[in-house]
């Protein structure tokens, strides 16, 4: 009978001090929910947001960015009639074709053309014929090259 107590007596104090590591680990865990709540996960890492110094993450994510966006290797192409041309970007009628008017945004690495010189988007004159590379930044079309040439009757040199 003592050996039937004593079993007994070690079975329960081990399943209680089993029970005990586990509420210890429940609350412990219940505390590191509570943190965690207290914390406002934005997912944008710091290197990211802050203008970093020569060589970081956040120039280096900024310049394959751009080098991937002006690459002409996957580039579209349009073709119509410049309608208004800004330092920002430009629109084009394509009314000849039945479709309606493209509007470009342009870059400072955009190569501009006009009747083969390399000129200002704000030298291309109303009326050019335009064709244009360009490729999808978002919800913008980016242009990366713009080759015009001046519409008949326009004076070569001006607007």
């Amino acid at each position: 009978m003592k050996k039937l107590l004593a079993a007994l007596v070690l079975t329960l104090s081990s399943a209680a001090l089993a029970q005990t590591d586990v509420n210890q680990n429940t609350q412990a865990q219940e505390e590191q929910k509570k943190e965690d709540t207290n914390r406002v996960e934005t997912g944008v890492e710091a290197t990211d947001v802050l203008p970093g110094l020569s060589g970081s993450k956040a120039q280096k994510h900024d310049q394959a960015k751009t080098d991937a966006l002006m690459n002409k290797a996957n580039a579209f192409n349009v073709n119509g009639t410049l309608k208004r041309a800004d330092n920002d970007d430009i629109i084009l009628s394509r009314q000849s074709q039945n479709l309606p008017d493209v509007e470009l945004d342009v870059r400072a690495q955009t190569v501009v053309m006009l009747d083969g010189k390399k000129v200002l988007i704000g030298e291309l004159p109303e009326g050019a014929q335009v064709r244009a590379s360009f490729q999808i930044d978002g919800d913008d079309a980016v242009a990366l090259e713009l080759k015009a040439t001046s519409p008949k009757g326009a004076k070569k040199g001006t607007k």
